[in-house]
């Protein structure tokens, strides 16, 4: 049930395109012991690409730290293509606005800014303090 309710709230956060989604697997209390994988962007990647992304870097498996350390973990990332600052170019940060869904029940929109190198690897990120959509659940 509340994963169907972390879903919903990022549909709605997100006006429900699967584009841009991304998980990290099963929430988990522990620290995950596999090191993400990298994500690389292709360098004619449009919004929708750059989005998926990013999505993916926010949920924990793009290859940056970005949102995943703690206990405030995230599983589950949405972000809109439509929100996506511009195509990267090197060193020039790129941001979408994001649903995203975290370990403890909870779901924020955020705005999440990554940089990528010129071979398309994130190199850095960073997200914003964002707006609570749904409370933590309690456990």
């Amino acid at each position: 049930m509340k994963k169907v309710l972390a879903i919903a709230a990022l549909c709605v956060a997100g006006s429900c395109g699967v584009a841009a989604c991304a998980t990290a697997g099963p929430a988990s209390s522990q620290p995950s012991q596999a090191t993400p994988q990298l994500t690389s962007l292709p360098a004619s990647a449009g919004h929708d690409a750059v989005a998926r992304v990013i999505a993916r870097i926010a949920a924990g498996d793009g290859g940056l730290p970005l949102l995943h350390d703690g206990p405030g973990r995230a599983i589950m990332a949405y972000c809109d293509p439509g929100t996506v600052s511009d195509r990267p170019h090197v060193s020039t940060p790129v941001s979408a606005s994001c649903g995203v869904s975290y370990a403890d029940g909870s779901v924020w929109r955020q705005t999440v800014t990554v940089t990528f190198d010129g071979r398309g690897i994130p190199v850095a990120g960073r997200s914003s303090l964002g707006t609570e959509i749904l409370p933590p659940t309690a456990g």
